[in-house]
């Protein structure tokens, strides 16, 4: 099947193939990295057993010695959140060379005005849905932009069924672009804020650095204009939805 598609629908299988990827990241947890270190200490100990005073400082667990073995915990937030950011930002760029390559060659397909939005939300909702579980953005933002997305995406179906088109306007366009902002600056949040979440440099507690604490006000600044397009763009959805659709029939 894949052979047969054009390049910007083999872009946008691309990017829901990522999807579960960035959720089965964002699933790992501290804990796993603790467990790992408390096995690999386990068997350092076992090693340190039969070995003389002089010879522990040369132990080593796969390669390992006992002090890198201590840091395995604190490796979670740059590892995962790397690797979140990576998968995250290799989605959001096919999403940029599908529809530039769709305009400048006008490739149009069924299927490319189907499953392209789907693939835009997917991400989107994996996104959000994924660092509200891991206490980095607000429930009240994922629901707001999970909802708007079913919402709008109704409308769009209705309106595919009465020929008619409802295709993303400037504030779906600006919606996109302050999502997509917010996940990648909440994800570097994670990773050099160590999971701290939006308007952590609020609190005193919390010691930052000038980098870590404009990463966190970025991700707090985009989150809120996250908020305001969204429903900006909902509401123009249903304007357009209610001016060009007869739901009479």
């Amino acid at each position: 099947m894949l052979k047969k598609m054009n390049l910007p629908n083999k872009l946008t299988m691309l990017r829901i193939i990522l999807v579960p990827i960035l959720i089965l990241i964002l699933t790992v947890t501290a804990e796993n990295f603790e467990n790992i270190e408390e096995s690999l200490l386990d068997k350092y100990n076992e090693k340190t057993k039969s070995v003389s005073t002089e010879e522990v400082a040369n132990v080593k667990v796969w390669g390992m010695t006992k002090s890198k073995i201590e840091g395995i915990s604190d490796l979670y937030y740059p590892v995962v959140g790397t690797a979140a950011l990576v998968v995250f930002l290799v989605a959001a760029i096919t999403d940029f060379l599908d529809g530039r390559i769709s305009r400048k060659a006008n490739i149009v397909t069924k299927f490319g005005k189907i499953m392209d939005p789907l693939a835009d939300k997917l991400l989107v909702s994996a996104g959000f849905i994924m660092l509200t579980g891991l206490g980095v953005i607000p429930a009240i933002i994922t629901a707001i932009v999970v909802f708007r997305d079913f919402f709008v995406n109704a409308l769009r179906m209705f309106g595919s069924d009465n020929s008619k088109d409802l295709a993303a306007g400037l504030s779906g366009k600006i919606k996109t672009l302050f999502q997509m902002l917010t996940i990648t600056f909440a994800l570097l949040s994670f990773i050099l804020v160590k999971g701290a979440g939006m308007g952590a440099f609020i609190e005193t507690s919390i010691d930052m650095n000038v980098i870590q604490l404009a990463v966190n006000v970025l991700m707090t600044v985009t989150a809120l204009f996250t908020v305001g397009t969204t429903i900006w763009s909902f509401v123009d959805y249903f304007k357009r939805f209610k001016e060009d659709i007869d739901v009479v029939n």
